[in-house]
């Protein structure tokens, strides 16, 4: 009896350090470090993806979209923290060209490679060209394999809210009224939700004129959807909170 207590044991700890297991901790901690604005904590997902990414083919593309994802929030929260962000920016895009090149319809990643490709259209103007071309085909690829996927509909709100403010907020509007579930148990990316109410809170909060109150309900949506995000916390409320007084 003693002998298969044992064994039961070693299989249920094997079971926990298999290349999937290992690599839904890393989704985790990309997501949770991402909203927490914990650069090393981003650093260290963005690796260790990157290592299960080469050791298990299987599992290469998927493993480089969260080590693209992990490199992209660093991006996003150097500028939050006031850090150079060029060098995250570009390894989170080598990343996503690496999750297109094991499985071409990924639409996720065309999603974020788009998003990249826009920054990069503002960040690099002697290349804008060839970034504004990479950026609509990977959107087009996306909205072709995934027209309902909340993080292709988050991209492509992000856009439109700068070239067609009331377009953009439909779409932005319609997704932040979804109620999409995230799974702890899925590899699969299943953020947008909280990421469109955000939007909308920073795009009432800038409006001319601004829709303060709007701006807050908002942003206290988002973080009751994502506790402790730094950017709300730290950044947008702040914000709100200054134009209340004016």
């Amino acid at each position: 009896m003693r002998k298969l207590i044992w064994i039961a044991i070693f299989l249920a700890c094997a079971s926990t350090h298999t290349p999937t297991s290992r690599l839904l901790a890393v989704k985790s901690k990309a997501m949770s470090a991402g909203y927490a604005a914990d650069l090393s904590a981003l650093a260290v997902a963005a690796r260790d993806a990157r290592a299960i990414a080469a050791e298990e083919p299987k599992l290469a593309a998927i493993a480089h979209y969260w080590a693209g994802y992990a490199l992209w929030q660093r991006a996003v929260n150097d500028v939050n923290r006031k850090v150079d962000p060029a060098a995250d920016r570009d390894a989170a895009l080598a990343e996503f060209d690496a999750a297109l090149a094991a499985r071409e319809s990924f639409a996720d990643a065309h999603a974020l490679a788009a998003w990249l490709r826009g920054w990069l259209y503002m960040a690099d103007p002697a290349n804008k060209d060839a970034h504004q071309k990479a950026m609509l085909a990977h959107m087009a690829r996306a909205r072709e394999l995934e027209p309902d996927n909340p993080r292709v509909l988050w991209g492509i709100g992000y856009v439109l809210q700068i070239r067609d403010p009331e377009r953009g907020r439909k779409v932005l509007g319609d997704l932040a009224n979804r109620t999409d579930a995230p799974s702890s148990q899925s590899l699969d990316p299943d953020w947008g939700v909280p990421e469109a109410v955000m939007v909308l809170a920073y795009n009432y909060l800038n409006a001319k004129p601004p829709d303060i109150a709007q701006a807050e309900t908002l942003a206290r949506r988002a973080l009751e959807l994502r506790p402790h995000w730094y950017y709300i916390e730290a950044i947008l409320m702040p914000q709100i909170e200054q134009a209340k007084k004016r």
